[in-house]
């Protein structure tokens, strides 16, 4: 059985628990205590040297961290329902945009938490610099400005089908929201979008 290190209420593992719990697949679910620093600790370090949550451990022994591994790998696994695409064209769309979503949106969402309202929490886990926060905050909502403009007229951050870009953003931004950078009520789709996740059955079902 595949073993699932997971922390309670951490966005990014929440991202492969809606995807595991969408598929249907059963999994031994290990929790780390994230707060506690168990993650940097040498017993999780030896399972992934990055000390990073999520990580999923296959049958065969292997290793797979960072959230789109993980989702392409539980495609594999199980390809229905579809997650990442059915065919070529729809397959390298989601990770086109899963990659957008990364460098245009979370990345520098997270970097300006991390050193700002988080630096307390993150200043003995990597290097601080406040005066970067404010910045980052402003490129992460550049990025989601320009989403705004991309789902005009879509449901979803591929197009009217959820995906595991969903299942990866929808968390993150949801967290970030709370604790440090609350979503522009001018942008009306992204607004929009963030009530249907809620709303999901599945997306929805825990809260952050």
């Amino acid at each position: 059985m595949l073993k699932f290190y997971t922390a309670p209420m951490a966005p990014n593992p929440r991202a492969v628990e809606n995807i595991l719990a969408i598929k249907g697949i059963e999994v031994e679910t290990i929790s780390v205590d994230l707060l506690g620093g168990e993650n940097r600790g040498d017993a999780f370090v030896g399972v992934n040297p990055a000390g990073q949550l999520p990580a999923l451990v296959t049958p065969e022994g292997q290793v797979i961290a960072e959230v789109a591994a993980i989702a392409e790998y539980l495609e594999e696994l199980k390809p229905d329902p579809v997650l990442i695409g059915s065919t070529a064209a729809e397959r390298a769309h989601s990770r086109m945009r899963m990659r957008q979503m990364d460098y245009l949106v979370l990345s520098p969402m997270m970097m300006g938490y991390r050193h700002s309202e988080g630096a307390e929490f993150f200043g003995s886990r990597m290097r601080i610099d406040p005066a970067i926060g404010a910045t980052m905050k402003l490129i992460g909502h550049d990025g989601l400005s320009w989403l705004d403009t991309q789902m005009e007229g879509h449901d979803f951050i591929c197009g009217d089908q959820l995906t595991f870009v969903d299942c990866a953003v929808y968390p993150l931004v949801l967290f970030l929201s709370k604790v440090s950078q609350p979503i522009d009520p001018e942008m009306k789709n992204i607004t929009h979008y963030m009530a249907r996740c809620a709303s999901h059955e599945v997306l929805g079902a825990k809260s952050l």
